[in-house]
């Protein structure tokens, strides 16, 4: 596993609550952490085989541009453009830092980090897979008979199956 890093990606940008944040605007810096494979990349030198950091870039740049009035609704945006750009992350850590807030005195920054770990046991097998979300793997069989969807829940405590176990029960 390897971690692929962004950091101290600079913006100037206009969040805020306050009308004067939205007008002047102030500076921003954003840190990205993608937990991933880069085996495949390394052997083969191909850009498609890794997280291409120039679209990790971009995918910050287009939050940023987006006047939000909360740090944490930037972050999620920063963190859904990238996990629909790249389905095999580990995991991932963005944190979005807000230069000299106006609060009536001297502050360096205000940040909201968020990370989330997508690497999850089945629980059936016990192999380990990558869901990116609790809900995903209903969302991803959804010929899945009802009455058999009810039965895995109740069995599993709710928690995802992998692919290979949904298969099976997708028929």
């Amino acid at each position: 596993m390897a971690v692929i890093a962004l950091e101290g990606m600079k913006f100037y940008a206009y969040h805020g609550v306050y009308e004067a944040e939205k007008l002047i605007g102030t500076d921003y810096v954003v840190d990205v952490y993608v937990q991933t494979v880069t085996a495949l990349a390394a052997k083969t030198d191909q850009l498609e085989a890794t997280v291409n950091y120039e679209s990790i870039f971009q995918i910050c740049k287009m939050e940023m541009q987006q006047p939000r009035q909360l740090i944490e609704t930037v972050v999620a945006g920063i963190v859904k453009g990238i996990k629909n750009q790249f389905p095999n992350m580990m995991a991932l850590k963005v944190r979005v830092k807000k230069l000299n807030p106006p609060l009536g005195g001297r502050v360096d920054a205000a940040w909201v980090e968020e990370e989330e770990m997508f690497m999850q046991t089945c629980p059936k097998c016990n192999k380990p897979f990558i869901n990116y979300s609790p809900n995903d793997c209903w969302e991803r069989f959804p010929n899945v008979h009802p009455a058999t969807k009810e039965t895995l829940l109740k069995q599993f405590g709710g928690r995802c199956l992998c692919n290979d176990c949904l298969k099976f029960y997708a028929g």
